[in-house]
């Protein structure tokens, strides 16, 4: 009927679509034009202070973190932040191990629980505010020059229960994060906020609601201890975080800790740190419905399960007084716990993006959807928690050239078993979810894969960027779909989430972050490992110097630039031109590199490699070390915000008239110039030598007598500053 292509499925799964089989099917209508968040991927925790050192092995970290038959498809590890530096090397080898097996989309955060501040059931003082940042920076140091630097760093594990760890009330969290959670971006780290072990909306609320306090998040991180199955969906909903647009991790849970993480449905006294003690049945399908509500419902991009390797986990271990006497041919293999989180996890890589599809089809089933990172694949989850009754449901997939899916089912007797490549008809098919099983309640994904149309990226405005020449960054190239001749992708941009966070409608569609400035518009909220490219025409083979317009409030963003994929430059970090009272990102300098190039059309590419930075655009002058002919457009004579235009009063030589003088040109940051200071009555008040214009205004503040606005020169050149002293 396929041909040789297609394989059919066996009795647990079987192919429904190709027989006409279609009584009592329910549909799930995917639609991959509707976008939602994107994923950053699965994740579990290590601690090898609490497990005795039996955190992860290197085969554990195998079968965790990768990706084929056999494997979790992990790619985010969690660890502590201890109290004491004597033991931050304790997750050090796990890290490594989880990074060797992870590879590029390796993701390690960390949580602290105490420090030297606030031991267990205290709160900090507000003057130790500072030094438990210190302290948190001291870990994040330690584990770059490590090899395994973080990505993430949380203030602290579950301050609503903090018998056992530190406390922090609504107050402190708002406090502590408005005023100092910024300074824990130590090497590009995201910040994490305080994670809430019953998600309590009451400890994120005053920051959500402030717009300076929210800046200093990157992440919202919670944990779903107060919740089970039986939990209603509003527990997950958060529409203040959606209004908000805050990412949002699930950093901590498990469902049940007295059993073992094989049982499917066995009936036990259970019970934990948020649900009272009571007889009830362990179903390990449960899992699979709390990653789906996670997704669907609360719109998180990332879940972590706890301990990785447990008698409750994902990788079986003995219980600790071998109560359950867990066999001994379970110890060290995946449970069913963890292949059903492996449904999601091996298939939905980081970068995939959640979708629109039906999220409950009928009662008892549940689906979810999401297109790869590249979009070259649809991936649909179906959770059965029907015990006993199979479904048959039919999936349509809309705005995507589905051509077949590859289905995988964990049951109670099958583990993430691959049952074959099913045809789509028309971007459809229909299957029964274990039809032929005794126990009928199942997860399976079905992983689409489409005939790849072909659409090559274009310049915008159609025509390639001249080099030598200058190229805006706003403009980068239109994608297209599907890959080159070289593997390449057609996509032209790649944006960490799918939200535009810019202030600009230029090219809003893209949901790359472009703001509007007094001088033009600018690529901003710029975070590692996003990425544009451009079409360039390169007129003439040999050296150039490339400038590139920049702002940075941290000294610490940095880029690379490559053509045709090929590196053409170093990392080249941006340094800090925005002063802290002035964070709205209006100061800018240049960078420059010399680079050599070959004649002809190329993709050039800018990628960013450390946070937090704007771009305006890129210059190539002929030449190594040559001029740059733009001037820094933010140096003018326009006068800033507060401040007076200068006018016809005098400057350093009578008669002179300051508003005709160019203005000063704060171009090369590496370049220092001598600067004039003067009054607005045209009085000269000292001299100071800086090398951009975010030194300059410090320096002045030492040679004027109080805060306000003042004029300054250089060769001949003449601009308004606003100095606070």
């Amino acid at each position: 009927m396929f041909g040789n292509k297609f394989l059919k499925l066996g009795v647990a799964c079987a192919l429904a679509s190709a027989f006409g089989i279609s009584a009592n099917a329910s549909t799930v209508n995917v639609n991959v034009g509707e976008e939602h968040q994107v994923i950053r991927g699965f994740g579990g925790m290590v601690h090898n202070q609490w497990q005795g050192g039996g955190g992860l092995s290197e085969a554990d970290a195998k079968i965790a973190f990768g990706t084929g038959d056999g494997t979790l498809g992990l790619n985010t590890l969690r660890i502590p932040v201890y109290a004491s530096s004597n033991d931050f090397n304790k997750e050090v080898q796990a890290a490594k191990w989880a990074k060797k097996y992870a590879g590029d989309d390796f993701i390690l955060y960390a949580t602290p629980w105490t420090s030297p501040y606030a031991g267990a059931n205290q709160h900090m003082a507000s003057s130790n505010y500072q030094k438990y940042v210190d302290h948190l920076n001291s870990f994040n140091d330690y584990m770059k020059n490590q090899g395994v630097p973080l990505y993430a760093i949380s203030i602290s594990n579950e301050p609503d229960w903090c018998g056992e760890w530190a406390c922090w009330s609504a107050d402190e969290i708002y406090n502590f994060t408005k005023g100092y959670a910024d300074k824990m971006r130590k090497n590009g780290a995201k910040v994490i906020s305080t994670e809430s072990f019953a998600y309590q909306k009451k400890l994120y609320d005053n920051v959500l609601n402030d717009a300076n306090a929210l800046k200093n998040w990157d992440i919202l991180g919670a944990h779903f201890y107060a919740s089970d199955a039986k939990t209603a969906d509003s527990w997950f909903q958060y529409s203040l975080a959606d209004q908000k647009k805050v990412e949002r991790w699930m950093t901590e849970h498990y469902t049940e800790s007295q059993g073992s993480g094989n049982y499917w449905r066995t009936v036990m006294r259970t019970g934990d740190q948020a649900n009272a003690s009571k007889v009830d049945t362990v179903r390990a399908m449960d899992v699979g419905y709390e990653i789906h509500r996670a997704m669907v419902v609360g719109n998180f991009n990332q879940y972590t399960w706890w301990y990785i390797r447990r008698c409750y986990g994902l990788i079986m271990e003995k219980d600790f007084g071998n109560k359950l006497q867990i066999p001994s041919n379970e110890i060290g293999k995946i449970s069913k716990r963890g292949y059903i989180l492996s449904q999601f996890a091996r298939f939905i890589r980081p970068g995939a993006i959640r979708v629109g599809a039906t999220a409950k089809p009928e009662d008892h089933v549940f689906a979810s959807a999401y297109k790869s990172k590249d979009g070259d694949s649809t991936i649909v989850v179906l959770v059965n928690r029907d015990y006993g009754k199979s479904k048959t449901v039919t999936v349509n997939v809309q705005g995507a050239d589905v051509q077949s899916f590859h289905v995988y089912t964990t049951s109670e007797a099958k583990n993430a078993k691959y049952e074959g490549e099913v045809e789509a008809k028309n971007g459809s098919v229909t299957i029964t979810m274990e039809s032929g099983a005794t126990n009928k309640d199942c997860i399976v994904t079905l992983v689409g894969v489409g005939k790849q149309i072909v659409i090559p990226q274009e310049p915008f405005g159609g025509n390639a960027w001249a080099i030598p020449g200058k190229i805006q960054a706003e403009d980068f190239d239109v994608s297209g779909s599907g890959k080159d001749e070289n593997g390449n992708s057609n996509i032209s941009y790649y944006d960490n989430d799918s939200e535009n966070h810019g202030n600009s409608d230029y090219r809003k569609d893209t949901g790359v972050d472009i703001y509007e400035k007094k001088f033009g518009k600018v690529i901003g909220y710029n975070q590692a490992g996003e990425w544009l490219e451009y079409t360039v025409d390169v007129k003439k083979a040999g050296d150039y110097t490339m400038f590139a317009y920049v702002a940075s409030s941290n000294g610490t963003a940095s880029f690379q630039m490559f053509m045709d994929n090929k590196a053409i430059t170093d990392s080249i970090v941006v340094p800090k031109t925005v002063t802290a009272t002035e964070g709205d990102f209006e100061e800018f300098g240049k960078v420059q590199r010399n680079v050599t190039l070959t004649a002809g059309k190329h993709v050039m590419k800018f990628l960013v490699t450390g946070d937090w930075m704007d771009v305006d655009y890129f210059t190539f002058v002929e030449g190594k070390d040559a001029t740059d002919p733009e001037p820094d457009t933010t140096a003018t004579t326009t006068p800033e915000k507060g401040e007076e235009n200068p006018g016809e009063n005098p400057g350093e030589n009578p008669g002179e008239n300051p508003a005709a003088i160019a203005p000063v040109q704060f171009q090369a940051v590496s370049a220092s110039a001598e600067f004039g200071i003067y009054d607005m009555s045209g009085a000269f008040l000292g001299s100071v030598t800086a090398q951009n214009k975010v030194e300059l205004r410090s320096k002045a503040a030492s040679v004027v007598e109080r805060s306000g606005v003042y004029m300054v020169k250089s060769a001949g050149r003449v601009t308004n500053l606003s100095v606070v002293k």
